[in-house]
């Protein structure tokens, strides 16, 4: 039997054996995946977002235009000018990923459960969006720092500061609680050789590494400039002007002598911009069942749009 709704205006699928709920459009479950997703990551530290309300969907397309470089020369009386002409230089923003959840729930299910479902499903939707989008992103910037702040020889200036290799024996650097912090300090030259200014700075390392610090030179409070050490709640805190974060979705891969490495990454907001948004939210009636859909289009772009201010330790 076919139930039409007595107001005309009201939604119906013709043909359907049941109403047609995606008008009803759920703003408070789609707006709560979303800010979930925000409280779970550090991006809004790290990167920049000021692209992010110019986006419109899965392969829109931002262009970020470039301050060009002005070319400054010596003069003395009786010298030709030359006159530069400025280059245009953009870099694209490409909102090309997508990522979706999708779950079913039951009419009795939520009514007869102690806990509201719709909610607790969107906070583990919010949390596996995080895990997906974290890793493609790390992995998507690990190899786009500026070449003068990354490899064997990186330092603008200098050349001679050893970030490690992917590539070749022995190309990776090891790590140890002896030389965690120079390591770190080492990235901050390599910043401070691009020009890069020390204003919120970031630096994203593996449990690992956050393990090392804690047993070196971090346990003392000066290294930090906290009066109490840093070993009390286990936090980070900074070191040489650079907010430590701690992430277990750095991109890794296997170097030359056949050991896992994995790409520290230091920077500004500055360095990478990024942007998101929910695309599409619906829900649908279950047609066989009592219960509803619920689906999330989740889409984003990211790009270096500042090299140098970006800086790669292996």
């Amino acid at each position: 039997m076919t139930i039409r709704p007595t107001n005309a205006s009201a939604p119906y699928s013709a043909g359907a054996q049941y109403y047609d709920s995606s008008k009803f459009v759920p703003e408070l479950y789609s707006k709560k995946v979303l800010r979930n997703f925000y409280e779970s990551t550090f991006y809004m530290d790290c990167f920049n977002t000021d692209y992010e309300g110019e986006i419109k969907g899965q392969g829109a397309k931002v262009h970020i235009r470039k301050t060009p470089e002005i070319t400054v020369a010596n003069y003395a009386i009786g010298d030709k000018i030359n006159y530069q002409v400025p280059t245009k230089d953009a870099t694209e923003l490409l909102i090309d990923q997508g990522v979706y959840s999708a779950f079913q729930v039951d009419d009795i299910n939520k009514a007869q459960a102690d806990v509201e479902l719709v909610n607790m499903f969107a906070k583990d939707a919010a949390l596996r969006i995080k895990i997906n989008v974290e890793t493609e992103v790390f992995a998507y910037i690990a190899p786009r720092a500026a070449a003068t702040n990354q490899g064997a020889t990186a330092g603008a200036l200098s050349a001679s500061i050893n970030l490690g290799l992917i590539t070749g024996a022995g190309g990776s650097v090891e790590i140890t609680k002896d030389n965690a912090i120079e390591k770190i300090i080492e990235l901050n030259q390599v910043l401070d050789e691009a020009n890069i200014p020390s204003e919120g700075r970031w630096l994203v390392l593996p449990a690992w590494y956050c393990a090392l610090l804690k047993k070196g030179d971090l346990r003392s409070a000066d290294i930090t400039g906290d009066a109490t050490g840093v070993i009390r709640n286990g936090l980070i805190g900074m070191v040489d002007r650079t907010m430590i974060y701690q992430s277990n979705l750095l991109h890794s891969a296997t170097d030359g002598d056949g050991d896992k490495s994995w790409y520290v990454q230091a920077g500004t907001k500055e360095a990478c911009t990024f942007a998101s948004q929910v695309d599409k939210v619906d829900t649908l009636k279950i047609p066989d069942s009592f219960g509803e859909y619920w689906r999330t289009l989740f889409v984003y772009g990211r790009a270096v749009v500042q090299p140098a201010a970006l800086a790669t330790l292996i």
